[in-house]
């Protein structure tokens, strides 16, 4: 049943994430190696946290790669001269600028085809050294997108952004991005110490769904572990509504590694021909705050 109230929606969203926790808490001692899930019993981060960054797309730039290199104070990006474009606060309808990334048809991971969506690094001086720090963005999949098996989204990072089957030895760093999946399941998608998967882990997967054509913000909330314990932390809101909490990760061994910002990262796959888009799509972008504690 496809529901298109936003109070209805929300319904169904904190009442999969209550139950996802009910499960979670019943859990045999075979699924011990599984992710201890939950759902955020406190307030969203951005509530609790002071704001620190508010970065948007520089719309008076001479084109789109300058936009966000000016605007997101970045030097590190890929596929954004080809499949980005910069809206304005019209286009977005939210009183601020945004990002239209595209997806040309046939393409996948960067790896793969030519490229199809976008990336880019992002690290405000507000979160240096940061030990605990909260996202939020916006995003807006087109009317009718056909999500395929899958693709990436942008989420926090520290140290040297592992992806694409990097090695994570808990001193180069992590990625905890966000991932659509079949019929719009949201998941985290995460490179993390305490992984056993050669390639990201896939954790929560279907505890949200994407819609099309509507704004839908993402919130993310990163904890980091004591170096030498798995007391690693992160949650996510969707639409202010609380969908998961993971416990007991291992992001770092060294204290060298903290967080460091915005891992922008949008394309379809994994790899293959059956994760590539069978046409021309876009997703819209927008809305970026970041958040961390006063040191």
């Amino acid at each position: 049943m496809r529901m298109t109230s936003p109070d209805s929606r929300h319904l169904a969203l904190l009442l999969t994430a209550l139950l996802s926790g009910l499960a979670s808490a019943g859990a045999s001692a075979q699924e011990d190696e599984e992710p201890a899930l939950s759902y955020p019993r406190v307030a969203p981060c951005s509530a609790r946290y002071p704001l620190v960054a508010t970065p948007q797309p520089d719309l008076t730039a001479e084109d789109a790669r300058a936009g966000v290199r000016q605007g997101f104070g970045t030097q590190r990006d890929w596929g954004v001269e080809d499949n980005v474009e910069l809206l304005d606060a019209d286009a977005t309808g939210l009183g601020e600028p945004g990002l239209r990334v595209h997806y040309p048809e046939g393409t996948s991971a960067p790896g793969d085809t030519e490229k199809g969506g976008a990336g880019f690094y992002a690290a405000p001086t507000g979160l240096a050294g940061a030990e605990r720090a909260c996202l939020t963005y916006r995003v807006r999949f087109a009317s009718g997108f056909d999500f395929v098996k899958g693709g990436k989204l942008p989420g926090l990072y520290g140290g040297d952004a592992p992806s694409g089957g990097d090695e994570v030895d808990g001193e180069s760093g992590f990625s905890m991005r966000f991932m659509w999946r079949e019929a719009g399941q949201g998941e985290l998608y995460e490179y993390v110490a305490s992984q056993d998967e050669e390639f990201g882990a896939s954790v929560g997967r279907g505890l949200w769904s994407f819609p099309t054509g509507e704004w839908v913000t993402i919130e993310q909330e990163l904890v980091l572990n004591t170096p030498g314990e798995a007391d690693g932390l992160a949650r996510v809101w969707i639409d202010d509504v609380p969908v998961l909490e993971q416990s007991e990760i291992i992001y770092r061994t060294t204290e060298e590694v903290s967080i460091d910002g915005l891992m922008f990262s949008t394309f379809f796959g994994g790899s293959g021909k059956e994760w590539r888009t069978p046409s021309d799509q876009h997703a819209d972008f927008a809305a970026f705050r970041f958040y961390a504690p006063s040191s």
